[in-house]
């Protein structure tokens, strides 16, 4: 009897460690998103909520950290959290969060980025690239302490991926890269680089770091370049260029490489896969994985790249050993897999679905292969970022339903 009671005990335990922790309060530092909205293999178009001019959903990275100043990443620690199966015992999903809102009634919030004071968030309104000029697309700021979102700069077309620093918002638009003043909302007349325009097809990362003493920031366009440019937009340098309808997807900067993912398809003699490139540009980008076909978005923590692929109910989370090795599934059967991230431990990332919990999802980590709704309602792709011990979220609804909350 006392046998008995002593694996029930154990049991209750082992299942408890997979519950998400309680918040802390967020992390001052500046802090981009995890990745984008983009497209993917296919069959529902940015997630779900309007057709895009590009192959499949979008959707910010940044999650996590966006990798800025060199970072790696997230920093969690590599792993995620063991929900156990002692004794036997079931492997069970773990308690759904409910969250909380941080503002409501938004028409299709894209990305986010964050600093001590404020949470930027690009507020597209529509993910059609045939827009007029000004657009109504703007960038919201909305205080830490709380309150109610107000425009820092409008009239833009399709705001997508989104960057700060202590002077400036960077913004890429279907009209290319622009600076916005943190204190006025105002931008120049012409953006910092026009070159990078296309960004309603997704997959798109605006990335700060520092090269020679410079301030520069590095795009992943969603087309087929990766480009580095300084924050005045002087010192444009290709890192790399892909062929035919090859796409440049989800970007980090770790240390002084720039890694990212190439989707190029899967026919022979393809182009798709992870690379690394110098920051500074003085050699050639290089294939280290082949493996990833169709790379969606892309996140390093200390020991692995977090890497989704694919949709269409094929979609997979793989966790690739920084070291080289074989890609481990954590998640698959997807239908968009976006920004992958890790928190205490854990794995989420979000989904290419509309008005549901699955639009925000946990790998279970007991369970290889499986994904757990986390809690809230609503629409994804849209934006994902680890922000001290909380996640950040948007819910990409068009109209007046988008969201902007948090979890735990």
């Amino acid at each position: 009897m006392r046998l008995a009671l002593l694996s029930v005990l154990l049991l209750a335990v082992a299942c408890s460690s997979d519950k998400p922790p309680r918040t802390g309060q967020p992390d001052a530092g500046g802090t981009e998103d995890s990745g984008t909205g983009g497209d993917d293999a296919g069959t529902v178009e940015d997630g779900g909520t309007e057709p895009d001019g590009g192959s499949g959903p979008d959707g910010g990275a940044e999650p996590a950290d966006s990798g800025t100043d060199g970072d790696a990443g997230t920093g969690g620690d590599g792993g995620t959290s063991d929900a156990g199966t002692a004794d036997g015992g079931s492997c069970e999903a773990p308690a759904a969060e409910r969250g909380a809102e941080l503002a409501t009634r938004l028409n299709t919030p894209r990305r986010l980025a964050v600093d001590a004071t404020d949470l930027y968030i690009s507020e597209s309104h529509t993910l059609n690239p045939q827009q007029p000029q000004p657009g109504p697309g703007q960038v919201l700021r909305l205080s830490r302490s709380g309150g109610e979102p107000t425009p820092l700069a409008t009239g833009f077309r399709a705001p997508d991926a989104i960057a700060v620093d202590a002077t400036s918002v960077y913004v890429l638009d279907l009209d290319g890269l622009w600076r916005v003043d943190k204190a006025t909302g105002r931008r120049g007349d012409q953006p910092i680089d026009a070159t990078v325009s296309n960004v309603t097809v997704g997959g798109t990362e605006v990335l700060r770091a520092t090269l020679s003493g410079r301030d520069v920031l590095v795009v992943a366009t969603g087309q087929r370049w990766l480009v580095r440019v300084d924050t005045d937009g002087n010192n444009r340098q290709e890192l790399y260029a892909g062929t035919g309808a090859a796409q440049v997807r989800g970007a980090r900067v770790v240390g002084t490489d720039v890694w990212f993912l190439v989707n190029a398809g899967t026919a022979a003699g393809n182009s798709s896969g992870l690379y690394r490139v110098p920051l500074d540009g003085s050699a050639p980008a290089e294939r280290t994985d082949a493996t990833i076909l169709q790379g969606n978005s892309l996140e390093v923590t200390p020991t692995h790249f977090l890497i989704t692929e694919g949709g269409g109910g094929t979609g997979r989370v793989l966790r690739l050993p920084r070291g080289g090795g074989t890609a481990e599934v954590l998640a698959e059967g997807l239908q968009g897999p976006w920004f992958p991230v890790e928190l205490n431990g854990a794995v989420y990332f979000k989904e290419a679905r509309a008005g549901s919990a699955d639009f925000l999802r946990r790998v279970r980590a007991c369970a290889p292969g499986t994904s757990d709704p986390v809690g809230p309602l609503g629409t994804g792709p849209g934006g994902l970022l680890v922000d001290g011990s909380t996640l950040l979220y948007t819910s990409q609804e068009s109209g007046s339903g988008g969201t902007v909350g948090r979890v735990p």
